[in-house]
């Protein structure tokens, strides 16, 4: 479903409780809203199920540690979201080892690196974040390695043209589409009218859906 699909739909929602049409702008943004609290709902729940898995894959990147320089570690990319897990690796006799690096919050940090029973080490750090996309490892030293992660899903964008000012025709080349599977899109539309305060159900769209389509429904859009 393209995002001039996913707007109409949208839209019939509306129009059907309110008698009303939103504007494109709103309703991008509410369904911009709609995912991003979608999201929310899978990440609490990620390695629960092979379903959330799956749902929440389009997200999931992979940046390089490569000599880090005081133990620092910053995420360049300006979509990052929530850490997954990072990891070192260093050779030892010919062969490559990989470690965990595991996160601690700031009260723990002072037991951990004190800790006799489980010392912190250069082949075994702990990490703590300083910052939105920054990690510091202990102990403090040059590590390589790699991170992933979750980066924010891409904003919907509903490219257009208006003809005679008044007449929208939709451009898919300029357009950003929802990078979610088909079968999240009603999800999210669910979503997206509950941040403007009309609370559907699966069962509430589906019905919606199949008036849509016994009445050939084409959607009008406003801006």
């Amino acid at each position: 479903m393209n995002i001039q699909e996913v707007v109409n739909y949208l839209n019939f929602y509306v129009n059907k409780v309110t008698n009303a049409f939103l504007t494109i702008p709103e309703c991008i943004t509410a369904l911009d809203r709609g995912q991003m609290a979608l999201y929310a709902d899978f990440k609490t729940r990620y390695a629960t199920s092979q379903y959330v898995k799956d749902a929440l894959s389009p997200f999931i990147r992979t940046a390089n540690i490569n000599g880090t320089v005081s133990g620092l570690v910053t995420i360049n990319d300006v979509d990052y979201l929530d850490l997954l897990d990072m990891q070192i690796f260093y050779d030892i006799s010919n062969r490559r080892v990989y470690a965990p690096v595991k996160m601690v919050n700031e009260d723990e940090r002072a037991n951990r690196l004190s800790s006799q029973r489980d010392p912190v080490t250069v082949t075994s750090p702990i990490g703590e974040q300083i910052g939105l996309r920054s990690f510091k490892l202990y102990p403090v030293a040059s590590y390589n390695g790699n991170v992933t992660y979750f980066r924010r899903p891409a904003k919907p964008v509903f490219g257009y043209t208006l003809i005679s000012g008044r007449v929208i025709v939709y451009n898919p080349l300029t357009s950003t589409q929802l990078e979610w599977s088909e079968q999240h899109i009603d999800a999210i539309i669910i979503k997206a009218l509950a941040t403007l305060g009309i609370n559907l159900n699966d069962a509430d769209i589906a019905n919606y859906a199949t008036e849509a389509a016994q009445r050939n429904y084409n959607g009008i859009n406003r801006v």
